[in-house]
């Protein structure tokens, strides 16, 4: 099976309430255009490992993924993967002029070394009207001390996530929610799994613009249709670094009606980027 492929890069999420993702306030930040998610990036990047090992990556599946040049909508690129071993690959995400945008090392943990699964803290759920605090050195450090809200998302076949590609067609029948394709399975996709992430750590507060930088994550069970995801945060670390923001976090996924685990994921964001 050839793994490695080329497609052409979409933003899901133009009209984002991170701006960051629209043509105005990217190029405001010295940016070509609105940059692709970070996310997106990373569903591009992990397809080879859901096409190797098909479900069984949605169940016990993991990636550490680094995002590390911008990638604009409709642009062309190539995901290069090279095999390390049987469980395990390595990727690059590559633009048309040869330039790395992301990389990534993904594969399936091993029996011997499985994770300790993640269990509900039990937090607060995000009220029905909140208005989030400015997102600042002083708010992340009382999140940090103090705890952050639980928020909840549902899978489903009209999320905004639901496709990576333009074309749906480009995606694993294993991911896709097409009706009409028989072979469509519609189990959630690494968008909208490091996507709850991004999520509710914008849930928590307000943030414009703000950038997704790198994630690790590990996959315990493939969430099908209709789930409801309850997502809960805790910020790990806070610093600075030339003048940008940085915040690292771990978000703990699990079905909101069993409290079954479903994934965890620990990303690193600037949350204020130096103006």
């Amino acid at each position: 099976m050839t793994l490695s492929f080329s497609g052409i890069a979409h933003n899901q999420s133009p009209n984002s309430q991170n701006q960051i993702h629209s043509d105005e306030m990217a190029q405001r930040y010295g940016f070509k255009g609105g940059l692709v998610p970070g996310v997106t990036l990373s569903a591009y990047l992990t397809q080879p490992g859901v096409l190797r090992w098909g479900t069984e990556f949605l169940n016990r599946g993991f990636a550490e993924i680094k995002v590390v040049r911008p990638v604009y909508d409709t642009r062309p690129f190539d995901v290069a993967v090279t095999l390390l071993d049987e469980k395990t690959y390595s990727a690059k995400l590559i633009d048309e002029t040869g330039s790395v945008r992301a990389e990534s090392r993904v594969g399936l943990r091993v029996q011997s070394s499985e994770l300790e699964l993640p269990k509900p803290l039990g937090l607060q759920q995000l009220p029905d009207v909140f208005d989030p605090p400015l997102a600042t050195p002083e708010t992340f450090r009382e999140l940090k001390a103090k705890g952050c809200f639980a928020t909840r998302y549902l899978w489903h076949a009209g999320h905004a996530m639901a496709s990576y590609f333009l074309d749906p067609a480009s995606m694993p029948s294993v991911l896709r929610v097409d009706t009409d394709v028989s072979s469509a399975e519609g189990y959630a996709n690494t968008s909208f799994i490091l996507g709850c992430a991004n999520w509710i750590f914008a849930a928590n507060a307000l943030m414009n613009p703000w950038v997704h930088l790198q994630t690790t994550h590990h996959n315990f069970a493939a969430i099908t249709p209709e789930t409801e995801v309850l997502a809960e945060m805790v910020v790990l670390d806070l610093f600075e670094r030339r003048g940008h923001q940085f915040a690292d976090i771990r978000v703990g996924l699990f079905d909101a009606s069993s409290l079954q685990p479903l994934a965890e994921i620990e990303q690193r964001a600037i949350y204020q980027l130096r103006s």
